[in-house]
């Protein structure tokens, strides 16, 4: 299986950092005479912290000729640090996850292994990933080493959630900020991958795959390879139609989910899967429509979009459960896993919470045309049962509310509904019995609800 791009056209030299910002900063710092002994890397991922963290410790352990001029400080990525920082067999360079190692106990092992000498670096480099992750007491160990370091010890913390990290420890590092890329920064990244693989790409293409990958040039390279499995050259057309299909699969599953098919839903997945889709983009495309979605509810932004029988709290509950599955793609055996659970646990909600769940047909986009009742007083009287419906259960007043009240004819108390999934829903049992109480408390006598599909409608269904 070939190498991931991202990995194998990371960047190794100060040059080739992608973010102008940080390339320049770090230039300016690594030639300077005075250095800190704690760097501080903080914004979202996918933006070359990592990268950045690894290509610093070359700088300050490359085994440069002495007689190089100062300036040119950039790691020969020939000797033997070099390459073993490239290769990951560094002794020296540690790098801790501090979303697996959080606890006290590891930042105490930490600081009595800090006093040892390098093994064959001048600097040991400790790069702390995820640092906002540690508890608050190793926050405090770790706050003591970096107050009294050892001459041989450097740090760079790296985050993506500064707003959790104490001031006293940002207080004693040098901050970087990793601001989202721009588009051109993500096309310079990528014509790199594209010279490296002989890749026959247009500016368009290149274009297409920015705008996509949102400021990420991890998604952006991954974005690019799958692109590239089709073959060497990549066509406009090709490129469209790949980004167009990620975008209708996330849109598909959330209208399978707006009718409240599961199985649908998951079915979906399963053919994203089977036409290797990136799950991590297809959940960022799922967050991306539902974010639009809440936006659209109150008003922020205008709906461009077709409109779904969401209500804000399903939209609340859907961008927590994906945003959840997002978080557990990395370790999941089975990849597409978190989403499947996602699906079922939604449909689950929906299900054992009914009364907490409102589906409100005005959510959906049609023209209702009122047929003008002859009995005003039945139509008051239904305006009464709905009322009490509303206190006994806000989920089928809401479908009720969608519906058109017609007659009373042979017992029977006639509504017509305007979508066939609205009228499986309101024949269930325990919906049509009370219903049926609530037309003996207004209207003293027992009628049988009836529902029938209006004419002109057909049922809803997913291309």
């Amino acid at each position: 299986m070939s190498e991931v791009y991202y990995l194998k056209y990371r960047p190794q030299k100060i040059s080739q950092l992608d973010l102008d910002y940080i390339r320049e900063q770090l230039m300016a710092l690594l030639t300077s005479k005075s250095m800190p002994h704690a760097l501080l890397f903080s914004g979202p991922k996918g933006l070359g912290k990592t990268s950045a963290a690894r290509i610093v410790a070359k700088v300050l352990n490359c085994e440069r000729p002495k007689s190089q001029p100062r300036k040119n400080i950039e790691p020969c990525n020939k000797c033997e640090v070099c390459q073993s920082i490239i290769k990951g067999t560094a002794l020296d360079l540690i790098e801790i996850d501090a979303a697996s190692n959080r606890g006290i106990d590891d930042v105490r092992e930490l600081k009595e292994k800090i006093k040892l000498a390098p093994s064959s670096f001048t600097k040991k480099v400790y790069v702390i990933d995820e640092v906002h992750m540690l508890t608050k007491e190793a926050f405090n160990a770790l706050l003591k080493t970096l107050e009294e370091p050892p001459e041989h010890a450097f740090f760079i913390l790296c985050t993506t959630e500064l707003h959790k990290l104490p001031e006293t420890i940002i207080s004693r590092c040098q901050r970087f900020d990793f601001t989202l890329a721009t588009e051109e920064e993500i096309i310079r990244s990528l014509k790199r991958i594209v010279k490296g693989e002989e890749l026959r790409v247009s500016p368009k293409v290149l274009n297409l795959i920015a705008k996509k990958a949102e400021s990420s040039f991890r998604d952006a390279s991954k974005i690019l390879q799958q692109l590239s499995f089709q073959g060497k050259i990549i066509t406009e057309k090709q490129a469209r139609i790949f980004l167009l299909q990620q975008g209708d699969s996330a849109e598909k599953i959330l209208l399978a989910l707006s009718l409240k098919n599961q199985t649908q839903a998951l079915k979906l997945l399963d053919q994203a899967v089977k036409k290797g889709f990136d799950l991590k983009d297809l959940i960022r495309d799922i967050l991306e429509k539902l974010r639009q979605f809440l936006l659209i509810k109150y008003q922020v932004a205008e709906e461009q979009t077709r409109s779904l029988d969401f209500n804000i709290t399903e939209i609340q509950n859907l961008i927590s459960l994906f945003d959840q599955a997002g978080r557990q793609l990395k370790g999941a055996v089975i990849p597409q896993l978190p989403l499947e659970l996602a699906i079922i646990n939604f449909k689950c909600k929906e299900q054992n919470a009914k009364s907490k769940i409102e589906i409100k047909s005005s959510k959906l986009k049609y023209n209702k045309k009122r047929a003008k009742i002859n009995d005003q007083d039945n139509l008051n009287k239904w305006q009464e049962v709905l009322g009490l419906l509303k206190k006994d259960n806000h989920s089928l007043e809401a479908l009720l509310k969608s519906t058109e009240f017609k007659q009373i004819t042979d017992n029977k108390l006639i509504v017509e509904v305007f979508y066939e999934f609205h009228k499986n829903k309101l024949m269930i049992d325990d919906y049509v019995a009370l219903v049926e109480k609530r037309i003996k408390d207004v209207f003293g006598r027992s009628l049988k609800v009836k529902y029938r599909l209006k004419p002109d409608k057909i049922s809803g269904h997913i291309a």
